[in-house]
């Protein structure tokens, strides 16, 4: 444990050492701008880590530009996926004995005091292993994520925009926090204990995994409400069709995994269920995206049988099963299953 844990913003002391992580795969623009925005902090003692992840656009040459005193480009030979790239960080993060890692996306803009505030409220506690911020879109001024629950014991996952449920969750479940990686601080201890990043999700749900894992080893996670970091929005529900296919394969794929992997198969059948049935919903509003439609399935297939790794365009679910599924979806108006939220999203008993 840091033996800085009285710091505070503004008290003098020695302030934890934070390893900054922004994944970087193609996309140099926002890179550029996120870290930025980074070295604006008002936080005392962070470094930062710009992880290239196989980018075939030229973006490694122009990040080497960045390097300084404080910012260190590694540069990974081919994709790695979120959680690859994430976990090179976390293990940069325990090799220079940092207190805490940051994964920060790098399509996120952070105001200056939001890493103090971070770091504040962990310190506070030394059993919260995971803090966000509320997290917010960047076209405008909406939260998208205010706070989440996480429970294997009660089959329970949900998660809101909405400060004061979000409040009313943290009160009756103050040990089953869910946390989402968009900028989500990790207590290296939490690391050392419960390990990386589970790399067979290769991208999507890694987080909701992180939190049940950091919940299930005795630690807490928590969302800071005293800052918001904003950030390009997937919002499946209403921009469906601006969402790539590798989104929809991934999401569908890997809530399967989840459950198979937390509550086994039989355990996990009734969830499963669930998440079929609204990934389902989805794929009759993206009639219009036949390579989307084709994801989901191919998701919903692969996520049954346990598939983990990267998403292959052009994969499919076999013929014989996607005949059926097909055929079930048109036979029935889906409507978001018993346990869900009103937007279909979320399994929920709260």
């Amino acid at each position: 444990m840091s033996n800085s844990h009285a710091w505070r913003p503004g008290d003098g002391g020695t302030a934890p050492l934070v390893l900054v992580v922004l994944l970087n795969w193609n996309s140099l623009e926002e890179t550029r701008t996120a870290v930025a925005s980074v070295l604006r902090m008002d936080y005392p003692n962070f470094r930062v880590l710009i992880v290239d992840n196989g980018s075939q656009d030229g973006s490694p040459g122009e990040l080497r530009k960045l390097a300084s005193e404080r910012v260190e480009l590694l540069e990974s030979p081919v994709n790695t996926g979120y959680t690859g790239g994430c976990n090179l960080g976390l293990e940069r993060a325990l090799a220079i004995r940092a207190d805490y890692v940051w994964l920060l996306n790098n399509d996120a803009v952070v105001t200056p005091e939001t890493l103090s505030s971070l770091v504040a409220m962990a310190q506070a506690d030394e059993r919260i292993g995971l803090v966000t911020p509320r997290i917010g879109a960047l076209d405008e001024d909406r939260i998208t994520f205010a706070g989440g629950i996480i429970s294997m014991k009660d089959a329970l996952y949900n998660e809101t925009h909405d400060p004061a449920v979000a409040a009313e969750w943290a009160e009756r479940y103050p040990d089953a926090g869910l946390v989402i990686g968009t900028a989500m601080l990790v207590r290296a201890e939490l690391v050392r204990t419960i390990g990386l990043l589970d790399t067979a999700f290769f991208a999507y749900f890694e987080d909701i995994d992180y939190s049940a894992r950091s919940a299930a080893a005795g630690f807490r996670n928590v969302v800071d409400p005293n800052t918001v970091v904003r950030h390009l929005e997937k919002n499946r529900n209403t921009r469906p069709l601006e969402i790539r296919p590798h989104y929809w394969y991934y999401m569908a794929r890997n809530e399967s995994r989840f459950w198979r992997k937390h509550l086994g198969l039989a355990g996990s059948l009734k969830l499963a269920w669930h998440s079929f049935n609204g990934f389902l919903r989805h794929w009759n509003r993206l009639s219009s995206r036949q390579e989307s439609r084709e994801a989901i399935l191919a998701g919903l297939w692969d996520g049954w049988r346990g598939r983990g790794g990267p998403y292959h365009p052009g994969a499919r679910m076999p013929m014989l099963p996607a005949a059926m599924v097909k055929l079930y979806s048109r036979r029935r108006a889906l409507q978001p299953p018993s346990g869900y939220t009103e937007s279909g999203e979320a399994l929920s008993k709260a």
